[in-house]
């Protein structure tokens, strides 16, 4: 073995879920000199091993099984802080599809190995990564760390001293000056480069910097001329994409980001950027497809959470509401359905802080509502957070943008507002779903406007003692928002008192109208002063004989 690693004083753990691999494997590491060498079968387990004890070599295969794959487990090693600085990471698989493989190299392995290999091809190898590793020691304990301006001196000490991997350097300092936003030290590295070479990854730097200098037209320029040298590099795909979103160009944005997709699709964050860019054009059936793509890439992985689950079941709903006819509507709404049932005992579900039974009666009342049944699609959502909404208490984030939806549906612009407001103050909710929420505000504002002109009329009217106007204005408001706590129980209060100023008035459309306003109030978790209120004039109209 080379003088440089010697692997009978380093820890490796080999995962892999095929037997005759693993003893094959185990073999040619035992004839390299390893002394250490631990077998793990799943994803799972060998990130329990490498949490207990890390290890000097993680040799992972990309295939393995139902649990997590090998980008899984390097993706879950990154996102939680846990890989070590000398930690040298493989992935191996016998798959060597393009989608496959770019995919696991965006996570920057130290290298990928297709099967079979030789005994010479794996030890060359780890002698080439540990050889990196060894070298950069100070690079890479800085960027572990996330220490982006040491890390930034480390590269140039070894730019200076033009080591063996000064090109590495050069290329995540500028890196870093772009993610840290210096720009201007980006643009003069970048020039002595071009200078000196035409690497492709220069020009790949070099349209990022102008991107985030604002300028979309050259950035765009430069992409075009790179992807003609270097059709798989999708990170130029990528930042395509986000020069057409710079120059609101919508469809064009959208066609480079399923590019992107179509070569390396397993990117939570690219597909949640295709969702986005599809429902800004209006496609509603791809942010759909988007969304469900996320839940499978989550499921398995260290981004598994409820939110995903709801994210899908959000769009396919918000492609039922911007749909054009009775049979789509009707075929989006069975699919949201029909997706919750299946959901009933998903993992996603069964470690939230969400409750199937909540999210099944939030689903049914967004249902509900959206097809007229504001009664029920109140009540429903009553049950699970009305004594929450009566309370002013914070509604589970994961359910928060559907009870905000449906508020808007019923006429309950005050608490919707409420709830929008503090959401506004404490960010709780992921891009794709603010962006839907916000849609829904603004499509809701003109009706919002509408009511609370007339509602506010009403009030004016009755604090000024003129009780059949406030009665016609809150008539109105109601025809607005049917379903509005805080109408129903004006209406009801300036029909007591014009009943009690004018004995003699026709009360049997009173009674009526008193008595479904009462019906709107029926059951509802009120606040304390709205409550105390509904309680006395239940004894009023009665009194009265207004219901």
């Amino acid at each position: 073995m080379d003088k440089t690693l010697e692997l009978n004083n380093k820890r490796v753990l080999l995962i892999d879920d095929q037997k005759p691999f693993q003893v094959m494997l185990k073999g040619l590491l035992l004839n390299l000199g390893a002394q250490d060498v631990q077998v793990k079968t799943t994803g799972e387990a060998g990130i329990a091993a490498y949490i207990k004890n890390p290890h000097d070599i993680l040799l992972v295969d990309y295939n393995l099984g139902r649990g997590r794959n090998g980008r899984q487990v390097l993706e879950e090693l990154q996102v939680r802080g846990l890989m070590k600085e000398h930690t040298l990471f493989f992935i191996i698989t016998g798959d060597n599809t393009r989608p496959m493989v770019l995919s696991a190299l965006e996570l920057q392995p130290d290298d990928y190995l297709m099967k079979p290999f030789s005994h010479r091809v794996l030890r060359s190898r780890l002698v080439r990564a540990y050889k990196r590793r060894m070298w950069l020691k100070d690079v890479f304990k800085a960027l572990t760390n996330h220490d982006y301006e040491t890390c930034i001196g480390a590269c140039q000490k070894h730019i200076q001293s033009n080591s063996r991997y000064s090109n590495y350097c050069r290329k995540l300092q500028i890196e870093l000056y772009n993610k840290t936003g210096q720009l201007d030290k980006a643009e003069t590295a970048i020039k002595e480069l071009l200078e000196e070479n035409s690497h492709s990854w220069v020009f790949l730097k070099l349209a990022e910097t102008r991107l985030l200098q604002n300028s979309p037209e050259e950035a765009l320029n430069i992409l075009n001329h790179l992807i003609k040298r270097m059709p798989n590099a999708v990170e130029a795909y990528d930042l395509k994409t986000e020069c057409y979103l710079q120059q609101q160009q919508l469809e064009d944005a959208l066609e480079s980001a399923r590019d992107a997709i179509t070569m390396a699709p397993f990117s939570i964050e690219r597909q949640t950027k295709l969702a986005h860019i599809a429902r800004d054009n209006g496609d509603f059936d791809i942010a759909k497809q988007a969304m469900n793509n996320v839940l499978q890439i989550a499921r398995k992985s260290v981004f598994r959470n409820a939110h995903h689950l709801c994210n899908y079941l959000r769009s396919i709903l918000d492609a039922a509401e911007n749909s054009d006819t009775p049979q789509q509507i009707s075929k989006y709404q069975t699919e949201a359905t029909m997706e919750l049932q299946r959901a009933r005992y998903d993992e996603h579900l069964l470690h939230a802080d969400i409750s199937f039974e909540d999210l099944e009666s939030i689903l049914l009342s967004r249902i509900d509502s959206f097809n007229g049944r504001l009664r029920e699609a109140q009540q429903r959502l009553n049950e699970v957070v009305g004594e929450k909404l009566a309370h002013n208490q914070p509604i589970n984030k994961d359910l928060l943008p559907d009870v905000i939806a449906i508020l808007l549906d019923v006429g309950e612009y005050e608490k919707a507002n409420a709830l929008a407001a503090n959401q506004d103050e404490n960010p709780t909710l992921d891009s794709y779903t603010t962006k839907i929420l916000q849609a829904r505000l603004a499509a809701a504002q003109k009706q919002q406007d509408n009511f609370f002109e007339v509602h506010k009329a009403g009030l004016d009217a009755y604090q000024q003692g003129n009780y059949i106007r406030a009665l016609e204005l809150f008539r109105n408001a109601m025809e607005a928002a049917p379903m509005n706590s805080g109408a129903a129980l004006n209406f009801i209060q300036a029909a007591v008192r014009y009943v009690e100023e004018t004995p003699g008035g026709e009360r049997v459309r009173l009674k009526k109208e008193c008595d479904n306003c009462f019906k709107v109030l029926e059951g509802l978790q009120l606040s304390s002063s709205h409550s105390n209120r509904y309680e006395r004039l239940l004894e009023q109209t009665e009194g009265l004989e207004l219901r």
